[in-house]
């Protein structure tokens, strides 16, 4: 894997702790398959090895795929003879001592158990590989949570835990999170993070981003309704409508909802049901500490922890800066004037997480731990010097 596992780490390891953590394995039984050692040592792993944050959630999704006939792939006898003769005399000493034969021999008449996928049954011989390969994907994304991209929050932490802590305790009394603070100070950064840790709870779960005060429309409410796995409704009906449908979907499930950047009371109006299914919990982000409330809203309201968001640290700052200038924490910058600027840039961000990484970026070179010329370092400050709110609607240093 190009991203997750770096020069230098023991794949193995990596390998065996993905297997033992994943929420969905695909099987693609061959021959050749329940031949190697590390197809069926990872299929172990993923059956029997589950880590206890896996533990914590249901058994994985296990896919299977058959190139083959099942009969010439799954043949328990031959499948434990190969791994007591010709498969454990081609592996060394140290690595023979985990092969289990009959216990993966086990493994892979359990897996042919399962609902399969079989190759040569789909149509189209031109498309075969295609259409194998969607019916995979189709499988897996129902049963994997909502998962949003976050970029890294440093300094909130011990907040983060804390506030999953309480999210996820039953609490009748208790139905979310909002979240405020001013623009730039990571609140949309840490409700994704929220939503990913608290996602697995929860069967059905959406995100709606909003854009500063536009109304919320049709597009908004069948965004929501797919999200949370909805079926078999008009997707061009008005909005008031789907909001009636959205109502009905989510009134006896628990659902996980999050809000991203509300400006106006009218925005929840429009986009929200009026009740959840108990045990549902709603994320919602402004950068108002709370808004007029409409009559259903103060109910709700009453049941949403306010949390309002912090500045960064300077320690965590800084490590947040260095991280977007893609600098170790360790580096000794090669001048005194240098180090003199990075403080001076890192003080000027003020503890906001979106300056820290925008002017981290502004200096950053294309190596790691490469250190761009003061020129640019200098730029940067500059620009937030002359302007502290110098950072453009795209997120770029002006």
């Amino acid at each position: 894997d190009e991203r997750s596992i770096e020069l230098g780490c023991d794949w193995r390891a990596e390998l065996g702790h993905a297997a033992a953590n994943s929420a969905v394995v695909v099987v693609v039984l061959t021959k050749e398959y329940t031949q190697r050692p590390w197809c069926m040592l990872e299929l172990d792993l993923a059956l029997h090895s589950r880590s206890f944050a896996a533990q914590q959630q249901q058994q994985p999704l296990i896919i299977p795929v058959f190139y083959d006939e099942p009969e010439k792939v799954v043949q328990f006898d031959e499948i434990v003879k190969y791994w007591t003769g010709p498969g454990l005399q081609h592996l060394a000493a140290t690595q023979q001592d985990w092969v289990d034969p009959s216990g993966w021999a086990t493994n892979i008449r359990a897996v042919e158990g399962k609902e399969a996928i079989w190759r040569n049954k789909l149509a189209d011989s031109k498309n075969k590989d295609y259409k194998l390969a969607r019916h995979v994907v189709v499988r897996a994304v129902r049963a994997v949570p909502v998962q949003v991209h976050t970029d890294p929050v440093y300094g909130f932490e011990q907040q983060e835990a804390e506030l999953v802590a309480e999210l996820a305790v039953p609490d009748p009394d208790r139905l979310g999170l909002w979240l405020h603070g001013m623009g730039g100070c990571g609140k949309t950064t840490h409700a994704k993070m929220l939503f990913n840790r608290l996602a697995s709870h929860f069967q059905h779960s959406a995100l709606i981003e909003l854009q500063h005060d536009e109304r919320v429309g049709s597009q908004h409410l069948t965004s929501l309704l797919k999200q949370l796995g909805a079926k078999g409704f008009q997707e061009d009906r008005a909005a008031g409508v789907l909001l009636v449908k959205t109502q009905d979907y989510v009134r006896d499930k628990a659902v996980l909802i999050m809000v991203d950047n509300v400006w106006t009371q009218k925005q929840l109006d429009e986009l929200l049901p009026r009740s959840f299914g108990q045990g549902s919990r709603v994320i919602v982000t402004s950068r108002f500490a709370g808004l007029p409330h409409s009559e259903w809203w103060k109910q709700v309201n009453q049941q949403l922890e306010h949390y309002a968001m912090a500045q960064l640290n300077h320690a965590a700052a800084m490590q947040l800066f260095r991280h977007a200038a893609n600098l170790d924490m360790g580096l000794h910058l090669p001048s005194k004037q240098l180090c003199d600027t990075e403080e001076k840039i890192v003080t000027a961000c003020k503890g906001l997480p979106l300056a820290l990484q925008v002017a981290g970026g502004a200096v950053r070179a294309n190596n790691r731990n490469a250190v761009a010329h003061l020129t640019r370092w200098q730029n940067a400050l500059a620009a937030l010097q002359r302007n502290p709110d110098a950072l453009d609607t795209e997120g770029r240093l002006q």
